[in-house]
């Protein structure tokens, strides 16, 4: 069939953004804002067994949405509408969700000996589903606490889902109508579990949000996707997704995979999955696991007809090889407004200015300049955002070219040199926090959740600073990015559904998906966004942060790599620390040409 991009509103699910039936008109609106959701607890520490009451405050966004509680852990901490219960040691994240907005609340269990190890509890096989019209799913209860528990099942809309005993404690949910509903799962040990229900008519109705792929594949079969442990649920609505929009059935193994380091446990390829997350510093340790397949033409096509030009760099190696989706370890600087008051003007815009005003209030500044992801893209400041070493593959390995020992790196060395052995300098490799003796903290975006949760309102970000007082060029910052590589051992029939899988992954409807979870930048080029889209995008602090770096040259993006490059920018750290103040150039340049040598492989 000839090509059709469709393009699909966002159905409610348990960790997406949570529409209602209402979410057709919500989309379509180019002014729509999600919800303000908050808590009254930020933090909560508890015993197993104890019970803590989270109470959840809604205002702005649209209405018309229903108040979702869900737990990153359950082995850890459930909750049911907003009574939070320890059940394991560790730690998990209570999160509330309505009509696009999220707040969330990060849970402490510890096993004290004190709590009751029979707290009543109710797990469901799923917490979410999308199906069509006269489709139907299994709902079945996987685990109950008093094992004696009875259980009541109960449809939300009868019009719109049809329940029917599949046994003991399971029902059959059958598809009736299109739209949005709830099974209420009521247990009599007074607790209630919701599974959200989405009935699709198969052609969906129209919005700005593509799917990338053609709506008539009708594939069959099994494949196995990665998935970071903490994403297994956001993974689980988007693969029942993909099967919804293409009518499809596939069934689908989700299996453990990290994206910073995946290949752990692996000799080579054969036992990964299908389509995996990487990171672009991981590419090039996949490509010797014999792990990545190229993009077909025709995705080339689409990849570089919708993605930002900086990550079609990154996607390639000798062909395009990876599906981009995210980018969301950009360095950028995190501060809080209080910290600020009664500082001079401008005093965040230079590295110079940022340390002597932190040392002369008694205060320090976060910047691990000791590990390797730190230190190498501050070597590459003075390189007008190019980077100074390359890697090249080269058959089944690589070759790489440094050139640190150049004038660009020499003069990066010596401003690093003086920075590294400044007073305010702290290098924070524990959890980040602004606290009152920190006055900023120049890290990963990624981390933006754990300053959101600390500081609330008082929350900001900054770009990186300038290097000097002259602001020739800001302090570097890689972009990484993530991906989705296609397993280079499939057969040709799963190849095929893996490359369509990997590039759903990454279309419009699914990047939108991962921002209002995760708050990643996304990879598509702007123009090609729907309006709320970019709306809901260019208001988040530390994106704006990234794409200001961007235009000054601040960030390098993040090609392909060897592992070494982190751990010898970290041997250099050492090395130039140690220079003398006052030392010579002589000095410096032993160090970068040691740096180039350790490097420079094959070349």
């Amino acid at each position: 069939m000839k090509k059709r991009i469709f393009k699909w509103s966002l159905f409610p699910a348990i960790g997406f953004l949570l529409f209602s039936s209402f979410g057709v008109a919500a989309c379509s609106n180019s002014s729509f804002k999600p919800a303000s959701v908050r808590l009254n607890k930020k933090e909560i520490q508890m015993s197993i067994g104890d019970r803590e009451d989270l109470i959840a405050s809604v205002s702005k966004g649209y209405e018309g949405s229903e108040l979702i509680w869900f737990s990153s852990n359950e082995s850890v901490a459930y909750v049911d509408d907003g009574h939070v219960f320890g059940v394991g040691e560790g730690e998990a994240r209570i999160t509330a969700g309505y009509g696009g907005g999220y707040a969330h609340c990060h849970v402490t269990v510890s096993d004290d000996g004190s709590g009751s190890t029979d707290t009543p509890k109710i797990n469901l096989s799923t917490s979410s589903q999308t199906i069509k019209v006269n489709d139907s799913f299994i709902l079945s209860v996987t685990s109950v606490n008093p094992s004696d528990t009875t259980v009541t099942f109960s449809a939300g809309d009868t019009n719109i889902i049809n329940l029917t005993s599949a046994g003991d404690k399971a029902v059959t949910v059958t598809g009736l109508s299109v739209g949005s509903t709830t099974v209420s799962v009521v247990g009599s040990n007074n607790i209630t579990k919701v599974c959200q229900v989405t009935v699709s008519d198969g052609t969906g109705p129209v919005t700005d949000y593509d799917i990338a792929v053609d709506t008539d594949l009708g594939y069959s079969g099994s494949l196995k996707i990665g998935s970071p442990k903490n994403q297994r649920t956001f993974m689980e609505g988007l693969l029942a997704d993909f099967n919804t929009f293409t009518g499809s059935n596939i069934s689908w193994t989700i299996m453990d995979f990290e994206e910073d380091n995946g290949t752990s446990g692996y000799q080579d390829a054969s036992g990964m999955p299908a389509v995996f997350p990487y990171a672009s510093d991981q590419t090039m340790t996949l490509y010797q696991f014999g792990a990545l397949a190229n993009v077909p033409n025709s995705d080339i096509e689409w990849i570089m007809d919708n993605m930002g030009n900086d990550v079609r760099k990154a996607a390639q190696l000798n062909k395009v090889v990876g599906y981009p989706f995210a980018a969301d370890n950009g360095l950028v600087m995190f501060y809080s407004k209080s910290a600020l008051q009664g500082a001079p003007e401008g005093v965040l815009d230079t590295l110079p200015g940022i340390l002597d005003y932190a040392q002369s209030q008694g205060l320090e500044v976060d910047y691990s300049l000791n590990a390797g992801f730190y230190m190498a893209p501050a070597l590459m400041s003075y390189n007008n955002g190019e980077p100074l070493y390359v890697v090249e593959p080269d058959g089944n390995s690589y070759t790489a070219t440094s050139n640190f020992n150049s004038e660009a790196g020499l003069k990066a060395a010596k401003d690093l040199r003086n920075v590294i052995n400044h007073p305010a300098i702290r290098n924070a490799n524990s959890a980040p926090k602004l606290s009152d003796y920190v006055f900023v903290t120049i890290t990963d975006c990624s981390k933006v959740e754990n300053f959101k949760k600390s500081l609330g309102d008082d929350y900001a970000v900054a770009p990186l600073p300038y290097i000097d007082e002259n602001k020739t060029a800001r302090l570097g910052s890689f972009l990484g990015y993530k991906f989705y590589g296609v397993n280079l051992q499939l057969s040709k029939d799963d190849m095929t559904k893996a490359c369509n899988v990997a590039k759903f992954l990454c279309s419009e409807y699914a990047q939108f998906k991962r921002f209002s979870q995760y708050n990643v930048r996304p990879t598509l080029l702007q123009e090609k966004m729907h309006d709320a889209f970019i709306v809901a995008a260019q208001n988040e602090p530390h994106i704006k942060a990234l794409t200001e770096q961007s235009k000054n040259n601040g960030v390098v993006p993040m090609k392909a790599v060897s592992s070494s490059l982190w751990s010898e920018a970290m041997v250099a750290y050492t090395s130039i620390k140690a220079i003398p103040a006052g030392a010579d150039d002589s000095a410096y340049v032993a160090v970068l040409k040691a740096l180039d040598k350790s490097l420079s492989k094959g070349s």
